[in-house]
């Protein structure tokens, strides 16, 4: 009987634990990247709380089922609670609850079932000790399967780079070329691009656009010697990811590492209306190309249903309409012809296919309802992108409700940040409701403003409240998807 409760405990505590996998997963199986801040969560506390009631029923001799059965009771709940970020159980994951499964059952037949609850985020991280080892290996099989299939094909690598505007720029810029690939939505580790490379047909591909993501210095680089490209772009940068950068001179020498990696018969365009990715002109042995050189974008109408440019290049002008309504997307475009130009594209070929660009996922995305215009900035991680949040809030004269939690991964500037995050959207919306652990922060900031703040326990909550405010206007989410 023993046996079958141990079974059955072990089973439950491995459910429990998805919160703990989910965090791990969130940081690239890195726990050094921010994993034991799990330890600092409502859900950490839940499992002391758990685990001393567990004790407790043990202390006065309860019968094992009790506990079987006490610990069921919060599994279930657990089981079905909806992440943003929701733990994907890929074949990696599953090592990993086979590992920590075998863990929990050794601990429960020979120790007992009512001591372990409160150990699953050590649990966790002693399964993923357990299957590095076999982790490292798959993951230089696919790498080298990835680097192979890359340097036997006839494809030019683009790399994107930047604190924001990344997935923007190789969505549109994939678009904009008429024979290039690029991976779905933010694939910018190494693991995820060879799982691109290596499931992806590059025969007839001529050009790879890559998005290349840090957290640390020396990502990029790591990312560079893998995927070696020729041309780059970058984008802007500002301060973002400092839970892991520390400081903005750790992300600028991070955005650097691009072009001091680019071969001198390279070129990288460089966001000229950003100061610091303009000062990196004079960077690595590279060509390097403002992304306004001899080219003009005009944005001439802003609306509903998108915006309109006139592009100039020299006697040529034309007239371009965008499924966008971000108050960057004339930089966006410019970037994105500027580096067609470099691979030989025509102007007159780039600007027609202008058609075939798309609005990006979660990155000010508009979606049209019944009640009110959505828009989707749930990716919007940066000081940078909020102002250009705002600025593109202006262009529309309705109401303007905003649902934040504002910015997260801000180091020791979290609340410098988050207060400057509530001026700005207070500065531009009606009502903001806030949520989440920075909502004493965001209310300093949005209380500098005539906006009305209201508080909110959860998304769910928050987008109830928004419901009277709405009148036809514009709702927006603005909430930064947090890694842990």
């Amino acid at each position: 009987m023993n046996f079958v409760y141990s079974l059955s405990d072990t089973f439950l505590l491995v459910v429990l634990s998805f919160e703990c996998l989910r965090v791990l997963q969130s940081t690239g199986y890195r726990p050094e990247r921010g994993y034991l801040k799990v330890l600092l969560t409502p859900y950490f506390l839940a499992l002391v709380l758990t685990e001393t009631a567990a004790v407790l029923m043990y202390c006065y001799s309860l019968p094992e089922y009790a506990v079987t059965a006490f610990y069921f009771a919060v599994a279930c709940p657990c089981a079905f609670i909806k992440r943003k970020c929701p733990l994907k159980f890929t074949k990696r994951i599953l090592r990993l609850l086979v590992a920590e499964a075998a863990v929990l059952f050794v601990l429960c037949f020979f120790v007992g079932n009512a001591f372990f609850a409160a150990c699953l985020p050590v649990i966790a991280l002693l399964a993923w000790a357990v299957c590095l080892p076999i982790d490292k290996a798959i993951a230089t099989h696919y790498l080298k399967k990835a680097c192979k299939k890359l340097e036997e094909s006839n494809v030019t690598v683009v790399a994107v780079t930047g604190s924001y505007g990344k997935t923007s720029v190789k969505d549109m810029l994939t678009a904009l070329l008429d024979d290039a690939v690029s991976p779905n939505g933010s694939c910018n580790t190494p693991l995820g691009i060879a799982g691109f490379i290596n499931k992806t047909d590059l025969y007839y591909v001529k050009y790879l656009i890559l998005e290349f993501g840090a957290r640390q210095r020396g990502d990029i680089t790591e990312l560079c010697n893998l995927y070696k490209p020729k041309f780059g772009i970058v984008t802007g940068v500002c301060a973002q990811h400092l839970s892991t950068f520390k400081n903005i001179d750790n992300v600028i020498a991070a955005k650097r590492e691009l072009i001091e990696y680019l071969p001198p018969n390279g070129v990288c365009v460089l966001n000229d209306r950003d100061k610091i990715a303009e000062s990196f002109a004079c960077v690595g042995e590279c060509g390097k190309i403002m992304s306004h050189d001899n080219l003009t974008v005009t944005v001439d109408k802003v609306d509903f249903s998108g915006t309109t440019l006139s592009v100039a290049r020299g006697k040529l002008v034309k007239k371009v309409t965008l499924p966008q309504i971000t108050e960057y997307v004339s930089d966006t475009f410019a970037m994105c012809l500027q580096t067609a130009l470099v691979l030989k594209q025509s102007f007159t070929k780039t600007v027609s296919r202008a058609v075939f660009v798309k609005q990006t996922a979660h990155r000010m995305e508009l979606i049209k309802t019944e009640r009110c215009y959505l828009i989707d900035d749930g990716y919007n991680g940066s000081i940078a992108g909020i102002q250009s949040c705002v600025k593109t809030l202006s262009n529309f004269n309705c109401s303007k409700v905003v649902i934040t939690q504002g910015l997260v991964e801000c180091g020791k500037k979290r609340k410098e940040m988050n207060v400057e995050c509530g001026r700005l959207l207070g500065s531009a919306c009606d009502v903001a409701i806030v949520v989440g652990q920075n909502a004493k922060i965001l209310s300093a900031g949005l209380s500098e403003t005539a906006c009305k703040v209201i508080c909110a326990k959860n998304l769910q909550k928050a987008v109830a409240l928004a419901q009277p405010y709405i009148n036809g206007g514009i709702l927006l989410f603005q909430n930064d998807i947090p890694d842990v």
